[in-house]
């Protein structure tokens, strides 16, 4: 039982060295099947990703702010973005059925989409330069739940016909697997206030507020993507990865500024 154990452990650490070289530009090493089948990991890699983002924050707001919100991208090699421009194309477009995968799958952007993610790179810009340096700690939690709500909107979802989305989408199912990916997002979106000192009651309101948003943006991506696609693919765990992200920063910046009216 004991070797069983180890075994089990070792894989899963390969699974996750595996998953943060797929989803992240970091080269843990890894081989891509493991991925797919510990998905769960992924609270844990979008907290590196905003921890890593956080050090340009120690500098001048302006600039400081912009390196931080580049670093973000730039760590998870743009993957979410991509899927929030094109699921977002097919929103905006109103299409539905083989007309809204024919919009997906289209490689050219269109006005849509352009106009899409300038809005986020705006939301995202001012949300966390309105924060300050309290931002060293609500990015790393921000992309902790947006890869939350990924793996629950993976977990809810129908996995399409083809596509690596497909693999993630079943990797992620079974309550097992729900059970450690929400074990491992409710430790690291508490760890990092703790780590910072910060109160007991801020961190009871943080925790629930983060939760909530994730599975509530996770449940109205997922249906809306079985409305117009009729199934959950990679572009569209991209989209509720970004979507998540965007509306916790500004959730964020604005207990912050309610908070210091107080």
């Amino acid at each position: 039982m004991r070797r069983g154990l180890s075994a089990r452990l070792r894989e899963s650490l390969a699974g996750f060295r595996s998953l943060l070289t797929f989803l992240t530009i970091i080269p843990a090493g890894g081989e891509f099947n493991l991925a797919p089948r510990h998905f769960y990991w992924t609270p844990l890699i979008g907290l590196i990703e905003g921890l890593l983002s956080t050090p340009p924050l120690l500098i001048s707001r302006p600039i400081g702010v912009a390196l931080a919100v580049a670093l973000m991208y730039i760590i998870n090699g743009f993957q979410h973005m991509d899927g929030f421009l094109d699921f977002g194309e097919v929103l905006l477009t109103g299409r539905r059925g083989e007309e809204a995968v024919r919009v997906l799958k289209d490689p050219h952007r269109g006005a849509f989409a352009l106009a899409l993610g300038l809005i986020d790179l705006v939301l995202v810009y001012s949300s966390v330069s309105s924060m300050g340096k309290v931002a060293m700690v609500t990015l790393p939690i921000a992309e902790s739940s947006a890869a939350y709500a990924m793996f629950m909107t993976a977990h809810l979802g129908k996995p399409g016909e083809s596509g690596v989305g497909k693999l993630f989408v079943m990797g992620s199912k079974g309550g097992v697997n729900l059970a450690l990916s929400t074990i491992i997002y409710l430790v690291s979106t508490a760890a990092v206030p703790l780590i910072y000192h910060w109160d007991l009651p801020t961190l009871i309101l943080l925790v629930p507020v983060s939760l909530l948003t994730a599975i509530v943006v996770a449940l109205l991506v997922t249906r809306l993507s079985n409305l117009r696609l009729g199934f959950v693919n990679g572009d569209v765990l991209g989209f509720s990865f970004e979507s998540s992200k965007v509306t916790l920063l500004v959730i964020y910046s604005i207990m912050i500024y309610a908070a210091s009216l107080g």
